[in-house]
């Protein structure tokens, strides 16, 4: 659904066969590879920690007197910098830059704010965004970053490098919109610089690798992004990744399964709907997977309860729940983490076509359950329904947590701070809210009150999908419409991110557009152990 939400750029056009299941390295021999989230916006490397004869330094500066690297650098200045703040009037507040040029023996000198208080891994992470951002503008050139000291944690420089990949993404592979700057390299300063690469290399391109992949797939046109160029897009972004396996399901085979709502909301396209699994096996055999479901709608025009047109265009957005999903199943393939982990994306294109679904219409589930469409603009809750039945049936998941940009009331009630976490067991609840604290993703928990299932029964049909009338709970709503469909036992949760899926400004990780949001999340609990207790 939402009524509005937000938008982006564009990409590549990959024409892949259907495989229906394969492992990831089984492609056709006629595609592309095209990974652009290999490619870090500025290289990234670590030197050894101390100011040597470095022409282009970061450097954090605390509040008050100058100490540590900023001491030693502006002793190196002749004084020069100290003068410089002085007379900019620099506060070293968190967030505050100033780039100093030709400042006594360094061409370059920026300076980065980073207060009084101690410092996080989110610090951090903002120092590295800042020091890439910085360094992407002006002369070219390779710039030293010395990065703060963060106590209790380990390889501070590879937190901070990551950072500074995160926030120097930027989307554009077929337009060329944007090319890596391999002339504006950043090397990190560490005490054990093997280390920090180690780390780097083990743990931060993993999770660059998904955040990237799924804002490249959000900010992806839908001229261009159908379902199965979403499917073909995953198949070639999991290429040679060992442990996964891709199953894609098409429509003749969702007909064979009766998955009659993911089809319908589909069927008002000429571009039928796919439903895309990734399943990744880095535990043994024996220990249930957690499943990421996530609604993929490629376009949503609203189907014959068409949206206004004001904004529509943003709506090509409304797929950001798959492509979390696929993210946060890349970073832990990439990683070679010890779990399971399943991502779903169900996948269609909402469009009011001759064929299209109508108000009023009674749809049959996977499971048989059938459902009264009142409004076919509440249609992630229809595609992810199936899905959901089909991985519980399927791979017997020890958690499940569904992921969407499904409806504009939890914006009105969260904003853009959090997303909207709805759940049936409170250890899974309390494990998605931690890893949301830990990763900068927060969530804020809402209620499903026992009133709800009922205002949702139908007539006609066992369940509708909307609640008419002013003032009813529409995120609580689309919650317990999706957890009808939640076996008994299992372990679920809800995540409704149309609120932070898209950013309208930036933050130093996230640049303005397609967030990636959910990637790190779900990536952060996978690791830390999300089943069921």
């Amino acid at each position: 659904m939402p009524t509005a939400a937000f938008a982006a750029p564009f990409k590549a056009v990959i024409a892949l066969g259907l495989v229906a299941l394969a492992p990831a390295g089984a492609l056709p021999a006629s595609a592309q590879s095209l990974s652009p989230q290999d490619v870090l916006a500025q290289p990234i490397s670590f030197r050894a920690a101390g100011l040597g004869e470095d022409s282009a330094i970061v450097v954090p500066v605390a509040e008050g007197p100058l100490s540590g690297i900023a001491a030693q650098a502006d002793a190196a200045s002749g004084g020069a910098i100290a003068r410089a703040i002085s007379a900019a009037e620099f506060k070293a507040k968190p967030g505050d830059v100033l780039t100093l040029y030709s400042i006594g023996r360094f061409a370059r000198v920026t300076l980065i704010g980073v207060g009084a208080g101690a410092i996080t891994a989110t610090d951090l992470e903002d120092f590295g965004a800042r020091a890439a951002i910085a360094s992407s503008t002006g002369a070219a050139g390779v710039a030293v970053v010395f990065a703060p000291d963060a106590p209790g944690l380990q390889n501070d420089p590879a937190i901070a490098a990551r950072g500074a990949a995160l926030g120097g993404y930027a989307f554009g592979e077929a337009f060329d919109r944007a090319k890596p700057k391999a002339d504006r390299g950043l090397i990190f300063a560490a005490e054990d610089a093997a280390a920090a690469q180690a780390a780097f290399n083990a743990d931060g391109r993993a999770l660059i690798a998904g955040v990237a992949l799924a804002r490249d797939l959000i900010s992806e046109p839908s001229n261009i992004k159908t379902p199965q160029w979403f499917a073909d897009r995953v198949r070639t972004a999991f290429r040679g990744e060992p442990k996964v396996t891709i199953e894609v399901l098409d429509e003749r085979q969702m007909q064979r399964l009766n998955m009659g709502l993911l089809l319908g909301v589909g069927q008002g396209s000429t571009r039928p709907p796919r439903l895309v699994l990734v399943r990744y096996n880095g535990a043994p055999a024996t220990e249930a997977p957690i499943a990421f479901v996530g609604k993929g709608i490629t376009f949503d025009s609203g189907g014959i309860s068409i949206k206004p047109g004001d904004g529509m265009w943003r709506m090509r957005y409304d797929m950001s729940g798959a492509a979390a999903s696929m993210g946060a199943v890349m970073s832990l393939a990439r990683r070679g983490a010890p779990v399971n982990a399943i991502g779903v994306a169900a996948l269609a294109e909402n469009m009011p076509g001759g064929g299209a679904i109508r108000p009023g219409d009674v749809l049959k589930s996977y499971t048989g359950k059938t459902v009264e469409v009142l409004n076919t603009d509440a249609e992630g809750r229809l595609v992810l329904a199936d899905a959901l039945a089909y991985v519980q049936d399927k791979h017997k998941p020890s958690a499940v947590i569904t992921i969407a940009t499904l409806t504009g009331a939890v914006r009105t009630a969260l904003g853009d701070d959090y997303a909207g976490l709805f759940a049936n067991d409170e250890s899974l609840a309390a494990r998605v809210t931690a890893a949301g604290a830990a990763t900068n993703e927060a969530v804020w928990r809402l209620p499903i009150h026992e009133s709800t299932f009922t205002d949702i029964k139908s007539d006609v049909a066992d369940v509708k999908n909307v609640v008419e009338g002013t003032g009813t709970a529409g995120a609580s709503i689309g919650a317990a419409f999706i957890q009808e469909w939640v076996r008994p036992g299992q372990a679920w949760a809800h995540l409704d991110i149309a609120g932070v899926a898209w950013k309208t400004a930036r933050t130093p990780t996230v640049p303005a557009g397609a967030a990636g949001y959910g990637v790190r999340l779900l990536d952060q609990l996978a690791r830390d152990g999300a089943g069921a207790p």
